[in-house]
């Protein structure tokens, strides 16, 4: 896997809130939609920190980190960190294109 492809936001939800909408899973779902196959599976979690999830795709797994922090107001900084796997990074850029893309809504 990559680096991958990472973005930062800012919440307007307190982090606890934030954490509980990306860790219990029909919530998470409601949020950013479900994988395309399968199930999202917990990697890797430090709560209320840091949330690391396998996110399968037909081209194998991806790993999704978020990253969550206060924010410079009284909200949430969140940072999410996408490694698709290699056999989707080896294909030229115009290639890769998103199916159902993030939609993310606070």
């Amino acid at each position: 896997m990559s680096e991958g492809l990472s973005f930062e936001t800012e919440l307007d939800a307190p982090p606890e809130q934030v954490w509980r909408a990306l860790s219990v899973p029909e919530l998470r779902e409601a949020w950013l939609g479900a994988p395309e196959t399968g199930e999202a599976e917990v990697a890797a979690a430090d709560p209320p920190r840091r949330l690391d999830l396998t996110w399968p795709t037909p081209d194998g797994d991806s790993l999704i980190s978020f990253e969550i922090a206060p924010g410079e107001a009284a909200g949430t900084r969140l940072t999410v960190v996408h490694r698709a796997p290699v056999r989707v990074e080896a294909r030229a850029p115009a290639q890769v294109t998103p199916v159902g893309g993030w939609r993310m809504a606070a």
